[in-house]
């Protein structure tokens, strides 16, 4: 035996095994649900739970599936009804919202408890440490023992009865009815699917069951007409099965089907898409045709008419018939060969016609309007009159006649399609532009206003409307009055037709510019100055 104190480096092993063995102790203790030494205090709030069996100290304690805490204590609440856990919640975690519901579940068939916490919102006032929460806000657990004491003993004897013939059922096939518990997540799956829909229709599922409830009422008072409606079905399936080579066929011709169908939806589809963009077009011209759909119900009477009428005619039919068919087969044909030279000169007039549509379809739209104005107040007799619209352009040509065009004159006999709409970009194109360099200019003698002549057409008195009297009155001009009437005539005339320069010199005209000579509407020959075409010799 030696008698030698250790060393120092043995009494520093020494040391450092003691060491590592509380250390290893200490985290077995923390592992398995220990409590750390020394550490501070957590946040701390106490639960009742009726029914505790299965929780034990330093069970889990989670929100949402996540770990929060440990039970620290389990003790018998006042009154020995409840039993208060202790709660030990991590820092992070706390503190709890104070509307915050506990419950205790199971993590497996074999009973492992842990409390299971629903916080409230988070915005809301919070539970002080070490207070307990309110029983109303604990919701109870069901274990599974209950479930089974809830059951009569015969009912309980059948279920050991059945778990015994399972065990036996499934004995030996573990690996496979482990691999029908795998599938079950996309069937649960499909089946939260399912069931959503159901959710979102529970109306019409409620109707559903029902609409079932009667037609199983009004089935139970007509079970002679069930029992025949059973025996009909069999005699139906009895027939199929005497059928049964004729339905082999088909099924064994069904694939076939399957793939003649197939390339058809792919034709379809394919036709759907191309047809969208023209459905899609068509929807204006759908909107356009109502009105006329509308129009042809007005004349369904006038149609019903016409069929009823039709049985007079089936009767004239037999010699009816072969005279039109003598008509379009002997008559018509030499008709048809006469009118071809017509047409064949009519069609460059139309084709003409439709170069200057605007044009035409502006001189109808005019000609209506001219026509259709009527006047806004309405006569002792409550009519009103239609007038006549008309614009007479005060122009230097306008007002007097000359020997030659003047300088101003812009004229097209033959004028190109929308010729008139040419003036808005500064010209004017003529036939003969001549005039524009050669052409007369007309001078305003200022001595106008006093002739004869133009005092002539200057009226001799005026109407003029009497407030007092409600009345228009007719007032004779004096000789003085009326040479200002007339001066001020003049002064108009120079303005609007002379541009207040005393001659057509000064007045505004279109720049003069030669108009471009016309294609022919047929044929390739040359331009000319007016619409023309080449003779047509055959289609």
């Amino acid at each position: 035996m030696s008698k030698r104190a250790p060393s120092t480096v043995q009494l520093a092993v020494i040391t450092a095994f003691a060491l590592a063995c509380f250390g290893i102790l200490l985290f077995l203790w923390v592992t398995f649900g220990g409590s750390t030494p020394f550490k501070a205090k957590s946040y701390q709030v106490k639960v009742p739970f009726t029914e505790a069996s299965q929780l034990a100290e330093q069970s889990d304690v989670r929100i949402s599936g996540v770990d929060v805490g440990k039970v620290e204590s389990i003790e018998l609440g006042p009154g020995g009804k409840e039993a208060v856990a202790l709660l030990n919640i991590d820092d992070k975690y706390a503190p709890l919202p104070q509307k915050t519901r506990a419950m205790l579940r199971t993590k497996t068939l074999l009973g492992e408890t842990y409390v299971e916490l629903s916080p409230g919102n988070k915005n809301e006032a919070t539970l002080p440490e070490d207070s307990t929460l309110p029983t109303a806000q604990v919701t109870e657990s069901v274990q599974l023992d209950e479930i089974f004491q809830a059951f009569d003993p015969k009912t309980r004897a059948a279920f050991q009865s059945w778990m015994q013939e399972a065990a036996v059922a499934i004995e030996g096939q573990g690996q496979n009815l482990s691999y029908a518990i795998g599938n079950f997540d996309p069937t649960f799956t499909e089946f939260e699917n399912l069931f959503r829909v159901l959710n979102s229709q529970k109306l019409a599922v409620s109707k559903l069951f029902s609409n079932g409830t009667k037609t199983f009422e009004a089935l139970r008072g007509r079970e002679g007409e069930l029992a025949n409606l059973i025996r009909s079905s069999n005699e139906l399936f009895t027939t199929t099965g005497d059928r049964n080579e004729d339905i082999e066929a088909l099924f064994r011709a069904f694939p076939t089907f399957q793939d003649e169908s197939r390339l058809t939806i792919d034709r379809l589809r394919g036709f759907a898409v191309n047809a969208d963009p023209l459905s899609k077009q068509l929807v204006p011209v759908a909107e356009e045709l109502s009105p006329t759909l509308v129009k042809f119900g007005e004349l369904a009477p006038e149609a019903k008419k016409l069929f009823e009428a039709l049985p007079a005619v089936e009767k004239e039919a037999p010699t009816g018939f072969p005279a039109l068919r003598k008509l379009f087969r002997d008559d018509f044909p030499p008709l048809l060969r006469a009118s071809e030279p017509f047409v064949r000169n009519l069609d460059p007039v139309v084709t003409g016609l439709g170069l200057y549509k605007r044009e035409f379809a502006a001189t109808l739209g005019n000609l209506a309007a001219s026509f259709h104005a009527t006047t806004a107040k309405e006569n002792k007799l409550g009519e009103k009159f239609h007038y006549l619209r008309v614009i007479g352009p005060i122009l230097s040509e306008t007002l007097s006649t000359y020997p030659s065009r003047l300088t101003s004159n812009r004229n097209s006999p033959y004028g190109p399609p929308g010729w008139a709409g040419l003036l808005g970009k500064g010209a004017l194109p003529g036939y003969d532009t001549r005039q524009c360099s050669s052409g007369a200019s007309a001078t305003l003698d200022p001595g106008t206003a006093s002739s004869e002549a133009f005092l002539e057409r200057t009226p001799a008195q005026l109407l003029k409307y009497n407030a007092e009297t409600n009345k228009e009155e007719t007032i004779q001009l004096t000789p003085e009055e009326r040479q200002k009437e007339s001066e001020e005539l003049l002064a108009r005339i120079n303005e609007f037709a002379f541009n207040s320069t005393g001659g057509s010199a000064g007045a505004h005209a279109p720049a003069c510019k030669q108009q471009e000579s016309f294609k022919s509407i047929y044929g390739t020959g040359e331009k000319t100055q007016y619409p023309h075409t080449f003779e047509q010799t055959g289609r």
